[in-house]
C-alpha cells in the first residue's frame, strides 16, 4: 500500500513559497504538511494529552516528512503554550532552524472552512467551540471574526464567566450553571424552586463560591461549548459528564424530541465595548422562569438553541453594518449540533448572508488545514 494512503490529497490553489509542518490542535489532532504544491491532511491522530497518541505523533510526522521528502521551512503551531503540539512545533523549529508562526485557535477554524470552501476574500467568521487560547490569554470559544487568510480582528464575544477549578469545570458541567446563576442572583439563587437547586451539594457549593470570589483557579472563558454544557446542567439533563461534549450532546437530544417546532427564542443583550460583547443573563432568566412555571425541558432546550441561533444572525448583522461582509463561515465544535448548524443558516441566509459550513468536520480535526493555509499566506 502507498505511504500516501495515509492522507487525503489536496491541491494547494495557490503558490506556496515554501513547504512546511502544520502541527494541529490538542484534541481530535490533525497535522498537515504542504510540500510540491500539495496538501497532505494526516489521519486523526487522537488526543495528545494521552501519552501513546502523542509518541505516534511524533513518528508518524516523522515517517510522513521522511516518505514524502519534504523539508519544511517553516512550522505552524496553536497559540496554546501548553498544547503538546505546540510544544512539539518549538522543538522542530528550534532542532532545525526553520521558522515558527503562532496561529490563533479560531482564525484557524474559520480559514479552513473558508479553505474547504474554496472561498477567499475578507468576511465574517462564527468560531464556536470548547477551548481556545486568545490573544488576551484568556480561553475563548464564542466567537466572531472578521477574517481573511493572513489575519482576523475579533469583532464579538460571549461574555467571560469564570471556570471555577479550570478544567473540573468542564467535567463538571453543575459548577457552570451554579457560577452563572451566582452572577445573576448571588446567594437568592439557592432559593430558586427548580430542580437543579434543590439537588445542589451546598458543601461543595460553597467552595466554589469561595473560588469565584476569590478568583481562585478560575480562568475566564468565553466558551460558547460551556454555555451550552451550564444550561445542560441548569436543565438536569447532564452534571456530570463522562466524555468531553457530553453535556452538550444530550442537551440537542433533549431539544430534538421537538425540533423543528416553532417557539420563540429567549432574550439576551448585545453590549457595545472594545468589541460587542454577548450578555446572556436574560437567556437564563427566562429558562429559570420556564422551570419554576415546568415547562417541559425538551422544549426549554429547544428555545436555548434558537436563542443562540438568532444570536449569531444579530450579531453578523451588526458586524455586516459596519464592514459590508455578507460571507459567513461557521465553524468550531459546537456546529456539530445539527440544530444549531441548520437554525442558523436558515436565519443567516433569509438575512441575506452567504452562509458556508465544512464539507468534513467543524471540530479540531480541520485546526491543521487552518494553521497551513494561515501560515503560508503570511509567507507572501
Amino acid at each position: 500500500m502507498s505511504f500516501k494512503n495515509d492522507f487525503e490529497i489536496k491541491g494547494v490553489p495557490f503558490q506556496a513559497k515554501c513547504d512546511l509542518v502544520a502541527c494541529g490542535a490538542e484534541l481530535k489532532n490533525t497535522f498537515v504538511l504542504i510540500g510540491s504544491g500539495k496538501m497532505f491532511i494526516s489521519k486523526i491522530n487522537g488526543d495528545l494529552e494521552n501519552l501513546d497518541n502523542f509518541l505516534l505523533y511524533e513518528r508518524r510526522i516523522g515517517a510522513a516528512l521522511k516518505n514524502l521528502n519534504i523539508k519544511p521551512r517553516l512550522v505552524c503551531c496553536d497559540l496554546h503554550p501548553e498544547y503538546l503540539s505546540t510544544k512539539f512545533a518549538q522543538d522542530f523549529a528550534e532542532k532545525h532552524r526553520v521558522g515558527l508562526e503562532y496561529i490563533q485557535h479560531h482564525h484557524a477554524h474559520v480559514a479552513s472552512c473558508m479553505f474547504e470552501n474554496q472561498e477567499s476574500g475578507k468576511a465574517i467568521g462564527v468560531a464556536f467551540d470548547g477551548t481556545g487560547y486568545g490573544t488576551d490569554e484568556r480561553l475563548w470559544g464564542g466567537e466572531f471574526l472578521v477574517f481573511d487568510y493572513r489575519n482576523f480582528k475579533r469583532q464579538a464575544h460571549l461574555q467571560y464567566i469564570p471556570l471555577a477549578g479550570g478544567n473540573k469545570s468542564i467535567l463538571e458541567p453543575w459548577r457552570l450553571a451554579a457560577a452563572w446563576a451566582h452572577s445573576i442572583y448571588k446567594d437568592r439563587f439557592l432559593e430558586l424552586k427548580i430542580d437543579f437547586v434543590n439537588g445542589l451539594n451546598h458543601k461543595k457549593w460553597q467552595l466554589i463560591k469561595q473560588m469565584l470570589e476569590g478568583e481562585i483557579n478560575s480562568p475566564l472563558s468565553s466558551s460558547m461549548g460551556r454555555l451550552f454544557d451550564a444550561v445542560s446542567a441548569l436543565l438536569d439533563i447532564r452534571e456530570v459528564v463522562a466524555y468531553e461534549g457530553q453535556a452538550a450532546i444530550e442537551l440537542e437530544r433533549a431539544a430534538n424530541k421537538f425540533y423543528p417546532q416553532k417557539f420563540s427564542a429567549y432574550k439576551f443583550a448585545i453590549e457595545r465595548k472594545e468589541v460587542l460583547v454577548i450578555n446572556p443573563r436574560a437567556i437564563f432568566l427566562g429558562i429559570i422562569e420556564d422551570l419554576k412555571n415546568k415547562v417541559e425541558i425538551g422544549k426549554i432546550a429547544l428555545k436555548f438553541h434558537y436563542s443562540i441561533a438568532q444570536m449569531i444572525k444579530e450579531v453578523c448583522i451588526l458586524i455586516r453594518k459596519e464592514g459590508k461582509l455578507n460571507k459567513v463561515f461557521l465553524s468550531g465544535g459546537v456546529f456539530q449540533n445539527k440544530i444549531l448548524k441548520e437554525k442558523a443558516s436558515q436565519l443567516l441566509g433569509d438575512s441575506g448572508f452567504k452562509v458556508f459550513t465544512h464539507l468534513i468536520s467543524p471540530n479540531d480535526s480541520c485546526i491543521s488545514i487552518g494553521q497551513a493555509i494561515v501560515g503560508l499566506h503570511r509567507q507572501k
